[in-house]
């Protein structure tokens, strides 16, 4: 047992121990930074996120998370995972002289307090009391005030003074002149990943202070010679078997939950019913949509014995004999030659509803179909199927293990689940997922295919609908934070879901008019018409408020612009105030509404995108 903590003595991380390394990438600091922030050291502060030693006192996990720009519901998640963990080691608490322990505490209460002053939060300040996690204070106040191994209390004159000391630390650097533009949390401004709240951090050059620390340079996330934008990017799943298609513009349609499965049109051996399949494919070329086939549904007389599916006509588990899958990939690929654009080999086998094999023999299947599909259409493009879970750590383990078996050798794209946290969560969070798993593939060495985002978790369906306002700009952020995104491979944004009532956000019902979501999505899609993305960016290093994402594009006139560069800019939450830059004339909304505007303008900016178009004179 190390002096900071508790050994764990498990052979993996901990659910803390991912929890914190999670917070601190999703921070964009380093080991050393973090460190420097929170009195730790270097080596303590790496061994907590890695799971060798468990820190004794619950407020040195609560300082290091709130430097990382954790949520409260985050802080409730760590707490509960700390007390599994110190529950388990009773009676090896952290050894830490007690002066030692208070005064991290100390450095905790005031990180806190920086924390809020420096976002500009005109607040009081809570009590250290008001300040844990709902479940630290309903353990401690059901414990009635006994002690339990890893709580440490401040001494009653601590008390005392840090609460009235807190708040008027506070209120000195409130008053010094901070103006919060931005209402809301919402992004970190120095982080690379997805925005949360944290300390939003000034100083003209973008430095961490004056002395070490990591660097902080000015500018976008990524920036590249503009490249184009294919019109597929913009994908939308099909819940119908009417053969009716979106009523706004969309750039590709996925063929998934709408009664093509192969246990459908297979119901007996050989036996093929085509009629729906071929009626949504006529459908798609009467609209020039590309089509994403996604094969699943594996049927009841191809593997009698099999596990139940989510599907009543389906098993979960692969044919008993994999030469019939053989046939019927060969057979629908002969039919739909040069009418199919690409093919997804399974959908979501991380659940065992949907796939209940091994992955051993997915990754044969894959091999198989990528092989037939590849002689009998060669033009077609092939998707590994498209693994979810992946914000969990058996979801990560799961892809990782499926990598590992060579089976995106035989893919042009690696189809994945990336939603938010939550069925609701900030699209934004897209582009941190996006990039780790670039980071996990690469780490198994796959190097060489795109990633197309297929769509939400398993769990969709359960996820409460969001209000009409953040429904119509969710479904805009949703691809831009695609568009983020491209910089880490992803090349398709599959949103979900076109054609039904049961999900969070509708963009359309068969034979109605398009809702507002869906027609701000055909909006932004002919923002993009013609367009090339070169730099995307967000928060202070783009000269924005904290939370604020910018993505920087040129046109080539093809839509009847007159070819002027623009940018787009949104809020992951609240609204900012941002000063038009140099060159600015125009301003497009996403209802259609278009507004002079000269640079130095100050317009306001929200979840709701904005397009400025520039002048390059």
């Amino acid at each position: 047992m190390s002096s900071d903590g508790t050994t764990t003595g498990q052979s993996g991380p901990s659910e803390l121990a991912e929890l914190l390394e999670e917070l601190k990438r999703r921070s964009g600091r380093s080991y050393t930074a973090l460190a420097h922030r929170t009195g730790l050291s270097r080596s303590t502060l790496h061994r907590y996120c890695q799971g060798t030693t468990v820190p004794g006192s619950f407020g040195t996990v609560e300082r290091v998370a709130r430097v990382s720009g954790a949520s409260p519901a985050e802080l409730d998640r760590l707490y509960r995972a700390w007390w599994r963990e110190t529950a388990g080691n009773a009676g090896q608490q952290d050894v830490r002289p007690p002066e030692a322990a208070e005064t991290l505490e100390t450095l905790e209460a005031v990180a806190a307090v920086e924390t809020v002053a420096a976002a500009g939060k005109m607040t009081a300040v809570e009590s250290p009391q008001h300040a844990l996690p709902t479940e630290a204070r309903r353990d401690d106040a059901g414990r009635g005030g006994r002690r339990e191994p890893g709580d440490r209390r401040r001494p009653l004159w601590l008390r005392t003074w840090l609460r009235p000391a807190a708040l008027l630390v506070a209120l000195v650097i409130a008053s010094s002149g901070s103006t919060a533009l931005y209402e809301g949390g919402g992004g970190r401004d120095d982080a690379e990943g997805v925005g949360s709240t944290g300390t939003a951090h000034t100083g003209g050059d973008g430095a961490a202070g004056t002395g070490g620390g990591e660097q902080r340079p000015k500018g976008p996330t990524w920036s590249e010679a503009p490249r184009p934008i294919a019109p597929e990017f913009i994908g939308m799943t099909i819940n119908s078997d009417t053969g009716r298609m979106p009523g706004f513009r969309t750039g590709s349609v996925r063929l998934w939950n709408s009664e093509t499965r192969w246990g459908t049109i297979e119901a007996s051996p050989g036996k093929y019913d085509w009629t729906t399949l071929d009626r949504l494919v006529e459908a798609a070329e009467r609209d020039r949509l590309p089509v994403l086939f996604t094969i699943g549904g594996t049927p009841w007389w191809a593997a009698p014995k099999g596990r139940k599916s989510g599907f009543a006509d389906s098993s979960a588990s692969p044919p008993d004999d994999l030469r019939v899958w053989d046939r019927f990939v060969e057979d629908l690929a002969t039919r739909y030659r040069d009418r199919i654009e690409s093919y997804e080999l399974w959908d979501y086998p991380s659940h065992p509803l949907m796939y209940a094999g091994s992955l051993d023999t997915l990754a044969e299947m894959v091999e198989r179909a990528s092989r037939i599909i590849e002689r009998v259409d060669p033009e077609a493009r092939v998707a590994c199927p498209s693994f979810g879970s992946l914000w969990t750590r058996k979801g990560r383990a799961l892809l990782r293990e499926f990598a590992r078996t060579g089976a995106y050798a035989y893919c042009h794209a690696a189809a994945l689940k990336m939603p938010p946290r939550k069925g609701n969560g900030p699209p934004e969070e897209i582009i941190e997922l996006s990039r780790s798993m670039r980071n996990l593939l690469h780490e198994e060495n796959v190097h060489d295919v795109e990633l197309w985002n297929t769509g939400p978790e398993w769990n969709i369906n359960s996820t409460p609908p969001l209000d009409a306002r953040h429904a119509r700009d969710y479904a805009v952020r949703f691809y831009l934070a695609g568009l983020y995104a491209r910089h880490y491979g992803l090349r398709r944004m599959y949103f979900y879901i076109w054609g039904s009532t049961n999900v969070p956000i509708i963009v359309q019902l068969v034979g109605g008019p398009p809702a507002e979501p869906g027609k701000r999505v055909g909006r932004l899609a002919a923002w993009l018409d013609g367009a090339r993305i070169s730099a995307c960016g967000h928060g202070a290093r783009m000269g924005l408020p904290p939370g604020m994402y910018s993505c920087r594009f040129e046109r080539d006139g093809r839509s009847g612009w007159d070819g002027q560069p623009f940018t787009v800019h949104w809020s992951a939450r609240g609204r900012a105030e941002v000063p038009l830059e140099e060159g600015a004339y125009r301003v497009r909304h996403m209802d259609g509404s278009t507004e002079r505007a000269r640079p130095g303008d100050r317009i306001s900016i929200g979840e709701e995108p904005v397009l400025i178009e520039h002048r390059t004179e």
